[in-house]
C-alpha cells in the first residue's frame, strides 16, 4: 500500500505519542537495593540484621598426641615410632576410647643433616626423624585428663593441642535462631517507629550459622604424676539472620 507524504507527516505525531506511552507503561521500573543473594529487595520494606547466641557445655574433646623418634637408620626410626604408637593406642583404648575414635592424621619421615655448632659446617652425619600424630576423640569429658596422661605414660612426646566441642548442636542452634529473629524484629520495629510507619510481616529471611566457638589449649610434655587439670568451660553457638519486613498500610 502506498501512502502519500501528507499521510506520513500526519501520522508521525501519533506514532511518537504512542511510543512515549509504551515506554512509560512498559519500561523497566527503578531497581530496588540488591540483597545479599544478588536479587532485589521489594519496595516499601525494611531490612535489618539480627543475631542470637546460645551457650552449652562441651560433651566431646579432641586431643592431638604425637610420637617423635630419631635414628641414624631410617628403618630403625620407623620401627621405633611404630612400636611406640602401638603402645600409645593400646593405652588410650584402655581408658575407654573406642578404636574408631582414634585416627592417624599425619606420618612424616625426613632426614636431618648435622652441623657443627661452632663452625656451622656439615659434620657429614645424617639422621632420620619420624613424626606420627594421632587425633583422639574423647566422648567422656571426665576422662580427658586420663587419656592425656595415659598417652604420655605410653611414650607420646607431644600433646599438640586440645579442643572441645558439642556433638549435637541442634537444640542450641534453634535457641540462637529464635533469639536472632527476636533481635531482628525489635530492630525493625525501632526503625518503623522512627519512620512513623507500621511494621508488617516478614517476607524474606536469610540465615547464617556462626558455628560453635571451640577453645583451643596448647599443652607441654613432662606433666608427670597426676594427669593435667582440664576445664572444658562453655561454648557458644551463634546464628545471624537478615530479615526483610513489609511496611504495612
Amino acid at each position: 500500500m502506498n501512502l502519500s507524504r501528507k499521510t506520513l507527516i500526519a501520522a508521525a505525531p501519533l506514532a511518537l505519542a504512542l511510543l512515549i506511552v509504551l515506554s512509560i507503561a512498559g519500561g523497566p521500573a527503578l531497581a530496588a537495593p540488591a540483597n545479599q543473594q544478588g536479587g532485589y529487595l521489594p519496595t516499601n520494606s525494611i531490612t535489618v540484621s539480627g543475631s542470637g547466641q546460645a551457650t552449652g557445655t562441651p560433651d566431646v574433646a579432641y586431643v592431638n598426641l604425637g610420637v617423635d623418634t630419631l635414628n641414624a637408620s631410617v628403618s630403625e626410626a620407623v620401627a621405633q615410632a611404630n612400636a611406640t604408637m602401638e603402645a600409645l593406642i593400646a593405652a588410650i583404648q584402655a581408658t575407654g576410647v573406642a578404636a574408631e575414635d582414634i585416627q592417624t592424621i599425619s606420618f612424616n619421615v625426613y632426614p636431618e643433616d648435622r652441623f657443627d655448632p661452632q663452625t656451622g659446617s656439615s659434620t657429614g652425619e645424617r639422621v632420620y626423624r619420624v613424626n606420627n600424630t594421632l587425633n583422639v576423640t574423647v566422648r567422656d569429658i571426665a576422662k580427658v585428663s586420663d587419656v592425656i596422661q595415659a598417652g604420655l605414660n605410653a611414650g607420646a612426646t607431644s600433646v599438640n593441642g586440645l579442643s572441645f566441642g558439642i556433638d549435637d548442636t541442634t537444640s542450641l542452634e534453634q535457641e540462637a535462631r529464635v533469639k536472632a529473629i527476636e533481635n531482628a524484629r525489635q530492630r525493625a520495629q525501632n526503625l518503623a517507629d522512627a519512620l512513623g510507619v507500621t511494621l508488617g510481616a516478614p517476607i524474606i529471611v536469610n540465615e547464617a550459622l556462626g558455628g560453635v566457638g571451640v577453645p583451643m589449649y596448647d599443652m607441654a610434655v613432662g606433666l608427670g604424676g597426676a594427669g593435667p587439670q582440664i576445664t572444658p568451660g562453655q561454648l557458644n553457638v551463634n546464628v545471624s539472620v537478615a530479615v526483610t519486613f513489609a511496611i504495612g498500610e
